[in-house]
């Protein structure tokens, strides 16, 4: 069966001497992975610089009932993310969302709705010019949503603490293990209050920016099984640690 889509590159992997196997999320199956034959040779249609990271692109899949490595027959670009390949600061946040998606979308399993968050996230993320050092804790966050723990946010009053745990905001003494302290909590609020249009306004700063990441990863951990962290939080780190 031969089939259209829409896709987000996440990875790709040499596979022997000229092939290619890519990793992609694509709009209708979720994960999917594709071998590209001879995708290295002098003659080939389809080059590995078609699948940079979160390139977007429009597809053509041959796909066989069970089988879990598919073939690409065409790909187009939709989006190359040129700006995204040529920024330091977009470019690492971009390794941060690969991975990211890589680690928490369950393989084969469809979402449209997750798929035009990521799309719409990546097009922003492409165009902007402006403030971006927080946008990685703003799409870590919305991700949640769609993902089903979304925090609750309703609740919160000054000095309440944010339960890792149950996902809303506590006042009660005895609310302290697996809980953000307060002070921070009260970041974590201001975070899920925040839009793409507020980053020219409110910077949470390099301290008060790692720990609200930390305080996500944490979060992820105690609601997606088998989630163990992203190795490229420590590159993120680093790049944006001159950013104010």
């Amino acid at each position: 069966m031969t089939e259209r889509n829409r896709g987000i590159v996440l990875q790709q992997l040499r596979y022997g001497d000229s092939s290619l196997i890519v990793k992609v999320f694509t709009e209708e199956h979720g994960i999917q992975h594709f071998i590209v034959k001879g995708a290295f040779g002098k003659s080939a249609r389809l080059k590995p610089a078609l699948f940079q990271p979160l390139s977007l692109i429009e597809m053509q899949a041959r796909y066989k009932p069970g089988r879990d490595l598919n073939y690409l027959t065409e790909v187009s670009i939709e989006s190359p993310g040129i700006s995204i390949a040529s920024h330091i600061i977009k470019s690492s946040i971009a390794l941060y969302i690969s991975e990211l998606l890589s680690k928490s979308i369950i393989e084969g399993s469809g979402n449209r709705s997750l798929f035009g968050f990521v799309h719409e996230a990546l097009e922003w993320l492409e165009l902007s010019d402006g403030h971006l050092a927080d946008f990685h804790l703003y799409f870590t966050l919305e991700l949640s949503r769609y993902l089903g723990f979304y925090p609750k946010i309703d609740m919160y009053r000054e000095g309440f603490v944010f339960d890792l745990m149950s996902g809303e905001f506590s006042g009660s003494p005895y609310a302290q293990h697996h809980c953000i302290p307060a002070a921070e909590s009260g970041d974590f609020y201001r975070l899920c209050r925040l839009k793409p249009v507020d980053f020219g306004v409110i910077h949470f700063g390099r301290e008060k920016r790692q720990a609200l990441l930390q305080h996500l990863i944490n979060y992820y951990r105690m609601h997606l099984p088998g989630f163990d962290g992203l190795q490229s939080v420590e590159v993120l780190k680093v790049v944006l640690s001159t950013t104010g």
